[in-house]
């Protein structure tokens, strides 16, 4: 009778046992998603073998559903099934495809669906978790390990490492493997924004507090509630920011701009940078005290270049996300390998899909490489060969033709950066104070703050 009812869910396979060491060999050899078991496992009227398939199930570690089949007279028998981990029970009297199906059905709905929760934590741990930390060069490990160990502590954490090298996926892997990792994660890039908008958009404001104001907006640090807040590029922090932000640190608490009442900060820190904070700090242009609140644990994140022996990892890693199928050969490997990468990972990846568009072939040796990859920086190169040979065909002026082309390049790259100069430095290939200095040997003046909100 039960199996002409179950005959109904679609895809069901039915597995037969009359006894209790039958049950036991189905459980271990078939593995079933759901067991209806009957008190009575024999012939016996004192036979109870469905209670002890129960108590060794849960005794050997098994989690399958099971639902019991029984009579009205074995109460006591339900309960004691109940207490050993049964999912539901059934009378025998009133079976029926009306009363077992939705047992059934719900039974396996709650199993895809956590079969579907284990595959989502599964990708967001090769996503975020330490899975995603791609090397096992020692360089590598070390990071794993710090991640490893400070993951579940509040204390904020100072993550250094050249451009391109992963600092963002480091503070989502530490946002993820934390202890309010279902809290939200919030990235604030420092340099993007002027000053008095990175305030803004950290702290909130109220309505009216200043010009524009027309509404309440509520800062990162509020929205991120418990979860995690990265400060990215902290060293473009302007200085009064930074004092404020120590105060925030120290005192966990923040006043939004115009606010009357301070709120409390529950969020986690995070800050990144590229730059040397310590040189900064003797520049004066980063606050020491600052540094040492974020710097309570640093952890550093190598280059592609001193790891050169994780790039057939990388590769296995990378080379999924792209839409065709790639293979690369053991000599474009070692070119790989060999190459300086001086955009790190990142600079790796869009090599990876400038292959992807333009190689001829799906296996790609190390002359399809040096083609498409290397070819880049040849003709930077002779962009860069061109145009010196067009500048020196200008005509002679009053002055230097060198300083007039750097003080051009330096205007161009303030007006691109809508006269933010950290990021018309960045986009020069300099730090801020010596595009500066080379601003005022050029205009005989420094660079005008009132472009630049970010001082």
């Amino acid at each position: 009778m039960l199996c002409h009812m179950l005959a109904a869910v679609e895809g069901a396979e039915i597995l037969e046992a009359a006894s209790l060491a039958e049950a036991r060999a189905a459980v271990e050899e078939q593995n079933p998603d759901l067991l209806l078991v009957d008190i009575r496992l024999g012939e016996s009227p004192t036979d109870r073998g469905g209670l002890e398939l129960m108590s060794w199930l849960r005794g050997s570690g098994y989690a399958t559903p099971a639902v019991m089949v029984t009579a009205f007279s074995e109460v006591a028998e339900i309960r004691e099934a109940m207490r050993q981990g049964a999912s539901d029970y059934v009378f025998k009297d009133e079976l029926s495809p009306e009363m077992l199906l939705p047992i059934v059905n719900g039974i396996a709905e709650r199993a895809r669906l956590l079969r579907e929760v284990g595959r989502l934590r599964k990708n967001l741990d090769a996503r975020f978790g330490t899975g995603a930390l791609v090397g096992s060069s020692p360089e590598m490990e070390r990071v794993r390990l710090l991640v490893e160990r400070v993951a579940g502590s509040d204390c904020s954490v100072l993550l250094r490492g050249q451009t391109g090298t992963g600092k963002e996926l480091v503070a989502r892997t530490l946002h993820q493997l934390g202890t309010h990792a279902d809290a939200p994660f919030v990235a604030v890039n420092c340099s993007a924004l002027p000053g008095t908008l990175v305030e803004s958009i950290l702290f909130g404001h109220e309505r009216g507090a200043f010009s524009g104001a027309d509404r309440r907006v509520r800062g990162q640090l509020e929205l991120a509630g418990s979860g995690t807040v990265l400060l990215d590029e902290i060293a473009e922090m302007p200085p009064e920011l930074q004092a404020k932000l120590l105060r925030v640190l120290e005192d966990r608490r923040f006043r939004p701009i115009g606010a009357e009442r301070e709120t409390p900060l529950r969020a986690r820190i995070l800050a990144a940078t590229h730059v040397d904070l310590e040189e900064r700090i003797r520049d004066g242009r980063f606050r020491e005290d600052l540094f040492y609140r974020l710097n309570v644990v640093s952890i550093a994140l190598p280059s592609l270049a001193g790891r050169g022996g994780d790039i057939r990892e990388l590769l296995a890693s990378l080379l999924p996300d792209l839409r065709r199928r790639l293979s690369f050969s053991p000599d474009a490997v070692e070119w790989l390998a060999g190459r300086p990468w001086p955009g790190n990972v990142r600079e790796l990846k869009n090599a990876l899909i400038r292959v992807a568009l333009l190689s001829d072939t799906d296996h790609v040796d190390a002359k399809t490489l040096q083609e498409l990859v290397g070819e880049s920086a040849r003709n930077s190169g002779a962009e860069v060969d061109g145009l010196a040979t067009r500048i020196l065909a200008l005509p002679a002026g009053t002055g230097s033709k060198l300083d007039s082309v750097e003080l051009a390049v330096l205007q161009r790259a303030l007006e691109l950066s809508s006269g933010n100069k950290s990021a018309a430095a960045r986009l020069v290939g300099l730090e801020r104070k010596a595009f500066e200095r080379r601003w005022e040997r050029g205009c005989g003046r420094p660079p005008d703050s009132g472009d630049d909100p970010s001082g």
